[in-house]
């Protein structure tokens, strides 16, 4: 497959907004090394590069014909280098997800030039690739949807809040305007905007320490509790089954059947929909008539049962908090990402 002859902006933003809800990713700045290691792709900055062969820093980039960052495939495993250079300030986040972005695009698998090295594409193949890649990160790392919430909109404010450089800053301000009309023109907007409600609306409880997305905070969907619940990230991930955008859950909780037709399972008749227990009584007293999330126990409106939890589809929080607090002391520590060119005598492409 050949490179494109002008960067696909268009695909650039699907993608950033695929990598945004497949990360589920509701906190600023990102933790891109965390995404890294969660990958168990290979992370290595050019001061360890530089112990290991025994040179300077301006030789790491010369062979590496980067001064920020380089990825590599090697039998389907990716490696990412980084200047760490301490002069370069807030640049090494965007520089990662620069280099994810590259992974994520499929530059290294699409265009088989590209396995071989950067100094075998011409100037304009490498700026075409170079430029999906930013595009690929600014929309990640400053997603349209949450600058539009900006009140202050200023490089200063935006450097601060999503922890990249000034100047990354004030080029994601001149890109703007044609990501938002981009974004919009493709159909995205809605869904850029549900990951700025991931971000605004997210809530935690300091009984049950969840984590979640929603408007309504009287109640806590977890553990029930009222009074408890805050603006914030909390500390425990509550096993949440996928739901679709009508609210059915795509695989049987009890019988893991995927032929999801209706608000019961055929196989099992299991709920297939997770609702406040409350609104089937005949005087309800909640306006709760959404579904709820996969993990709720709780209406977070009035309170009640979840319809999940009352059928024994959820276990109790309390048995899945303690749960997932044993096996973290019992589990080793994984060992964090292997380094890059590990098993090369020379740095590639001297």
């Amino acid at each position: 497959m050949k490179i494109p002859k002008y960067a696909r902006y268009d695909l650039c933003i699907q993608k950033a907004c695929e990598f945004l809800e497949e990360y589920n990713i509701s906190s600023y700045p990102i933790n891109v090394e965390q995404i890294i290691f969660k990958n168990h792709w290979g992370l290595t900055p050019y001061s360890i590069l530089m112990k290991k062969f025994n040179c300077d820093r301006q030789t790491v980039i010369e062979c590496l014909r980067s001064k920020d960052g380089y990825t590599q495939l090697d039998n389907d495993n990716y490696s990412i280098a980084y200047n760490d250079d301490p002069l370069l300030g807030d640049r090494k986040r965007f520089t990662l997800m620069h280099e994810i972005g590259h992974i994520y695009l499929n530059h290294l698998i699409d265009f088989d030039i590209t396995l071989l090295h950067r100094g075998e594409l011409s100037q304009e193949e490498n700026k075409v690739l170079e430029n999906e890649a930013n595009a690929f990160a600014r929309n990640v790392l400053v997603p349209v949807s949450l600058i539009q919430g900006l009140k202050d909109k200023a490089p200063e404010n935006i450097s601060a809040k999503f922890g990249i450089s000034y100047y990354a800053a004030n080029t994601r301000l001149d890109f703007y305007r044609k990501d938002y009309e981009l974004t919009a023109s493709i159909g995205l907007l809605q869904r850029m905007r549900n990951i700025y409600g991931k971000f605004y609306n997210k809530t935690t409880c300091t009984k049950c320490c969840s984590k979640f997305s929603l408007r309504y905070r009287k109640f806590c969907p977890i553990c029930g509790s009222k009074n408890t619940l805050k603006r914030g990230d909390g500390t425990m991930n509550y096993k949440e089954h996928e739901i679709n955008d009508q609210g059915f859950v795509k695989v049987c909780i009890r019988c893991e059947n995927q032929e999801i037709v209706g608000n019961y399972c055929h196989i099992c008749g299991s709920p297939t929909r997770n609702y406040c227990t409350d609104i089937s009584l005949p005087f309800p007293s909640c306006n709760h008539s959404e579904p709820l999330p996969g993990n709720a126990r709780y209406c977070p409106d009035c309170g009640a049962e979840s319809l999940f939890y009352q059928k024994g589809l959820l276990a109790d929080w309390e048995t899945e908090k303690n749960s997932d607090t044993n096996q973290n002391i019992e589990s080793k520590p994984k060992t964090r990402a292997k380094q890059l060119f590990t098993l090369d005598d020379e740095l590639p492409f001297n």
